[in-house]
């Protein structure tokens, strides 16, 4: 019997220990005295209590970790010494845009390219951390990650087999960083033009001027206002540029009526620009009230109109029309003239773009005007798009909020 007794007791102990529980002896008390189990089970029971202690904090400082990591902005992923994902937080996986989860997964799985196979190699090779700017390819995409990886190191001090690898998506800052310095370069290039031609007349003048003939003064001087005014046109646009970027620029918007502002100006417009053209005005009728200001949507009608009369090759019709929607207005300015080249139309709106780039400086371009236009209308809460076909013509469609919408989208209209 007591040989039976102590058999349970034992397959007891044994069953509590591999499910971690403590055991709960319901044996006669004398019975487990007289064979000291009393204090093996005390002590199973006090192991077992101590070891769930421990497995709860190690869990909660482990959920606290995933917590931490999952609330970063920057990717985080650990990997084995074959490179393989052993942890990725939400960033990675958002960063890559990973169907599954990637642990399992190899790294270059997921992220590729020559510079980060280069920045890998020469992490395995001296086993130090590094840091660097990468540009590398996801999904057969091109993005510039800020890299910074570490070996990790065992509670000994010696060097473990996992690599602990940090992303950031620098992406939107390396293109505006190569945009500032086209923008500059652009820039420098357009000023120098100008600048280069009005200091050479201006010598020749102050040189050469007792073998000059009137005629040839006369000439130089109209080269050198004419030289001079383009500078002064660039200088206006890029001002005019730089507060539209900012929060400088304050539009004074109020309700308009788009028919009777239309008609105003094209009234104003064919009395001062003459040529062997048509200017047509289409107004649909209806509530045609939008939230403008009234100078901006002027720049933004002369822009388009002139840029028409100046690169429309066989220009023969300029056509303003408007088109009245519940919650939208669409404003149209199309010409039938040469058209744009399929290849340059995506980039008509680009600072400093043109399509015909001798016939634009001859004309006084300064290459800035849509891209104005673009930003005036982008800050009315609009939307601006271009069509053209070689010989076809070209047509520039706006569309603006009514009033009404924009009082819903709690702007503030003068009246």
């Amino acid at each position: 019997m007591r040989l039976r007794a102590t058999g349970r007791i034992t397959r007891q102990l044994i069953e509590a220990a591999e499910r971690t529980e403590p055991l709960l002896l319901e044996e006669n008390s004398s019975l487990i005295q007289a064979f000291r189990l009393d204090q093996l089970v005390k002590a199973f029971n006090k192991l077992v209590a101590e070891n769930a202690r421990y497995s709860g904090t190690g869990q909660e400082q482990y959920d606290q970790i995933q917590t931490l990591l999952g609330n970063l902005r920057e990717a985080v992923v650990m990997v084995d010494r074959d490179d393989v994902i052993l942890s990725a937080n939400r960033a990675f996986v958002e960063l890559t845009q990973a169907s599954d989860s990637p642990k399992g997964q190899r790294l270059d799985a997921y992220l590729g390219g020559p510079d980060f196979i280069e920045f890998l190699n020469r992490l395995r090779l001296d086993r130090q951390p590094r840091h660097d700017e990468l540009e590398v390819e996801i999904d057969q995409e091109s993005y510039w990650l800020e890299a910074s990886a570490a070996p990790l190191k065992e509670t000994q001090g010696e060097e473990g087999n996992y690599t602990l690898f940090v992303f950031q998506n620098i992406t939107r800052q390396k293109k505006l960083e190569m945009m500032r310095t086209e923008f500059v370069a652009n820039v420098s290039h357009e000023l120098k033009t100008p600048v280069t031609v009005i200091r050479g007349f201006a010598q020749t003048l102050m040189e050469d001027d007792a073998d000059l003939s009137a005629a040839e003064r006369l000439r130089f001087l109209q080269k050198i206002i004419s030289n001079s005014e383009r500078l002064d046109s660039l200088l206006q646009d890029l001002l005019l540029l730089s507060r539209l970027e900012s929060t400088e620029m304050i539009l004074k918007r109020e309700d308009l009526s788009l028919s009777e502002f239309l008609s105003d100006l094209v009234e104003n417009w064919k009395a001062s620009h003459q040529g062997d053209y048509q200017l047509h005005l289409e107004l649909e009728e209806g509530p045609d009230l939008v939230h403008a200001d009234p100078l901006r949507l002027t720049q933004v009608i002369n822009n388009l109109a002139e840029n028409a009369l100046k690169h429309g090759t066989g220009l023969g019709e300029i056509r303003i029309r408007t088109r009245i929607g519940p919650q939208t207005i669409q404003l149209e300015v199309a010409d039938d003239g040469a058209g744009i080249p399929e290849r340059d139309l995506p980039h008509i709106f680009q600072r400093f773009y043109r399509v015909d780039k001798g016939r634009s400086r001859e004309s006084g371009g300064t290459g800035l005007g849509l891209s104005i236009v673009k930003h005036i209308v982008g800050q009315h809460g609009g939307d601006i798009t271009a069509w053209s076909r070689k010989g076809e013509g070209t047509r520039i469609t706006i569309t603006l909020p009514t009033a009404d919408r924009a009082r819903l989208a709690g702007l503030s209209v003068r009246k």
